[in-house]
């Protein structure tokens, strides 16, 4: 798989869990899309986009 492949199943994964959370009548928070947005663009990866979800909501 491709650099650009990687990127692109990405942002479809954080397109998908947007519109999921709108769909149940929820918004993702600011620092929750910045991190989307970071996992998009490679700069984290899946473990620690749910690492960081879980430490601002102290979700264990």
């Amino acid at each position: 798989m491709t650099d650009i492949e990687r990127t692109r199943r990405r942002v479809k994964a954080i397109r998908s869990i947007r519109r999921s959370t709108e769909l149940e009548g929820a918004e993702s928070t600011v620092a929750t899309r910045a991190d989307q947005v970071a996992y998009a663009r490679g700069t984290i990866d899946v473990a620690e986009l749910g690492e960081r979800v879980r430490r601002r909501y102290n979700v264990q």
